[in-house]
């Protein structure tokens, strides 16, 4: 990837500017959403955070690692001229409370848990779910407990290791991944060297040419204010296999994005679960990396909207 390519998407990756400054995306009619307009709930024992806007059915945006709900904030002021848009900060993701602790779970085990308690806790009743990497691994496994309260779901690149297990190219990629960036990462964080280890995590999910000095220092501090994640994965590699005989028996219309330019093993995941999934559809959007929502926003704003209307 250039170095170019990237600017668009930094600046949109956390959340704070760009979205709104790249995106041609309807404007919202509603008032605009801020800080003050965060609100927290009891989940499992964790205060989490979330923001919520519109009426109609409920729409809830997922966000993945080293970012919190200011990923989706623009996407749920646009929604909420159709939907209940909601989206929330993830446990251990900023501003909700962080202790690096080894003894604690950092799977998605602990986060599927969590979204389905949120949607009970708030009486969403079945919604449709829209998740980004670690937030696409978290919505699909939730959905897997409980398809009961999910309508629909729309899944950027879920980093489900179990599944690149079934391709060659899949386990060469996710292999790599491990050795030349996770792994090097924890080495980084056991030497109290948090930066070096966010570019190393950054490289294996945005491309060898990312570097964190390409960042203006507002954003890299959104990255930085959520660590604690990556800390949990580096140090524990637990990403619990889901199981493709269930994963068959989905019976819920699946949107996937992909982008082309995404690392091999996201691309070979996207794959195996459009072959599993019985009422899949998948996109590959060009010239498009990880960032997927915020790289393109205006394509898969189009896609979203299309799939939505049908589901």
């Amino acid at each position: 990837m250039k170095i170019l390519k990237l600017i668009p998407l930094l600046l949109c990756l956390v959340g704070h500017l760009a979205c709104k400054a790249q995106s041609t995306i309807v404007k919202p009619k509603n008032q605009t959403l801020t800080t003050d307009s965060l609100k927290s709930v009891d989940i499992n024992g964790e205060k989490l955070h979330y923001v919520e806007q519109g009426e109609g059915e409920t729409l809830i945006f997922v966000h993945g690692g080293i970012n919190d709900y200011r990923f989706f904030l623009s996407w749920v002021e646009q929604y909420s001229e159709d939907y209940h848009a909601v989206t929330y900060s993830r446990r251990y993701a900023w501003p909700n409370a962080q202790e690096f602790d080894k003894s604690v779970d950092y799977s998605v085990r602990i986060h599927a848990d969590d979204l389905y308690a949120l949607i009970q806790k708030l009486n969403l009743g079945k919604v449709h779910l829209v998740g980004h990497s670690f937030g696409a691994f978290t919505a699909l496994t939730m959905a897997l407990d409980h398809p009961e309260v999910v309508q629909s779901l729309i899944l950027g690149e879920p980093p489900v290791a179990s599944l690149a297990q079934n391709t060659e190219k899949g386990r060469e990629s996710w292999d790599a991944f491990l050795e030349n960036d996770l792994r090097p990462a924890k080495k980084d964080f056991l030497a109290d060297k948090s930066e070096e280890a966010l570019e190393h995590f950054a490289k294996g999910v945005l491309g060898d040419d990312f570097s964190l000095a390409q960042l203006p220092p507002e954003l890299k501090q959104g990255w930085m204010d959520n660590l604690l994640e990556i800390w949990g994965l580096s140090m524990s590699e637990d990403f619990p296999p889901l199981d493709p005989l269930t994963i068959q028996t989905l019976d819920i219309p699946v949107l996937l994005i992909v982008g082309d330019i995404s690392p091999t093993y996201l691309h070979e995941i996207s794959n195996e679960l459009h072959r599993l999934l019985p009422r899949s559809e998948i996109i590959h959007f060009e010239n498009m990396n990880h960032g997927l929502y915020a790289e393109q926003p205006e394509a898969v704003d189009r896609a979203m909207r299309e799939f939505l209307g049908r589901n």
